[in-house]
């Protein structure tokens, strides 16, 4: 009975130590990041963006999650990061399409206003770890959407 009962936590202890050793370490991978540059008077105003995200999500009954995360340069420069992992990949897509003609329609509207104007930018896939230059917190933007 003693050799069972030694075995049994011998095993125990063994998978408990693999479970600790193997615990997942990978960065959070964002699906969608906005970034606001700066060319000489701060960055652009996410208005827009907040107006796109709520029309989206009452469209489409979907709740997509973003996050700010500031510091990102000398003039105020900020990345609003979604995930989309809720999402079906057809809604993904469109999101994507959708927020990426916004985009570009926006920056000409701010060059149409401000030649010096900083442009917003759309990249895809990119872990936490691509922000490390961020001096700022990584903050739920979507809190704000209710203001």
């Amino acid at each position: 009975m003693q050799y069972k009962i030694i075995l049994f936590c011998s095993l125990l202890f063994c998978t408990t130590v693999h479970a600790q050793n193997n615990t997942n370490t990978e960065p959070v991978k964002y699906d969608v990041i906005v970034s606001f540059g700066s060319m000489c008077c701060g960055a652009a105003s996410d208005d827009f963006l907040k107006g796109f995200v709520k029309s989206y999500n009452r469209e489409n009954k979907d709740s997509i999650n973003g996050w700010l995360l500031g510091g990102c340069g000398r003039e105020g420069e900020y990345n609003i990061l979604f995930l989309l992992a809720a999402l079906k990949d057809e809604k993904k897509i469109n999101f994507k399409e959708e927020l990426k003609k916004l985009i570009g329609e926006q920056n000409k509207k701010n060059k149409s206003v401000n030649a010096s104007s900083g442009s917003i930018s759309l990249t895809y896939d990119l872990p936490i770890t691509n922000f490390g230059y961020c001096r700022g917190e990584l903050t739920e933007w979507n809190k704000k959407l209710n203001k």
